[in-house]
């Protein structure tokens, strides 16, 4: 009797060592993000996502060439002069907060903006108007480079408007034994590939609808 408590006990002991040594993973975090996601979950979405943070790094992401494009010079005029004099970034990071509360409580962005928001072009409600990037569901992580505390994660979206696959990095920093998600790396380039494959499907479409000419 006492051999096979002791063994129980053993196993136990391997089956939590697993389990902590998952939940303490890039990997998990990423699984829980997507479960917050899925539940509407906001407390948890907060836990494993630095919401304050990845908000930051979009507003600066809005400055890029690619985002420029698909924006109109007008709206990013705005964004310029707003990021440039620095008075107005705290608003913009907030709203873009509510905008991402929004997507994972109602899985969708909210088309009101809050009463303190300077411009109501310059949300990620306006950008997801114009990408559709809530149309973009997680399908897996491809690859995962850990260096101490900061992690870079490609994940793959697949976008159920155009049927394709996108790839989007995420950088992840370790705290409290668990990982969280800080910012997209590589959002301006995420944004012109979906650029091109909208541009692409939108030619498609032309030609299949324009007369056929007779002689």
């Amino acid at each position: 009797m006492f051999r096979i408590v002791g063994v129980l006990a053993l196993l136990a002991g391997v089956a939590w060592g697993i389990f902590y040594l998952w939940t303490s993973t890039p990997e998990y975090s990423i699984s829980q993000v997507k479960d917050a996601v899925k539940a509407h979950d906001k407390a948890k979405f907060d836990k494993f996502v630095d919401t304050e943070e990845f908000a930051d790094g979009m507003v600066d992401d809005m400055l890029t060439k690619p985002i420029k494009e698909a924006m109109g010079g007008n709206t990013i005029g705005r964004w310029v002069a707003a990021g440039m004099s620095g008075i107005f970034k705290p608003q913009f990071v907030s709203q873009i907060k509510k905008d991402l509360y929004d997507l994972v409580e109602k899985g969708s962005i909210s088309q009101s903006v809050g009463t303190d928001v300077v411009d109501p072009d310059m949300t990620l409600g306006a950008v997801d108007r114009r990408l559709c990037l809530s149309q973009n569901d997680f399908k897996k992580i491809e690859n995962i480079k850990s260096d101490g505390k900061v992690a870079t994660v490609t994940v793959v979206l697949h976008n159920k408007e155009h049927n394709k696959d996108f790839k989007l990095d995420v950088q992840m920093q370790k705290t409290e034994g668990y990982w969280r998600v800080t910012k997209m790396l590589n959002f301006p380039e995420f944004v012109a590939r979906l650029i091109e494959v909208e541009s692409v499907h939108q030619n498609e479409q032309t030609r299949t609808t324009e007369p056929i000419r007779r002689i």
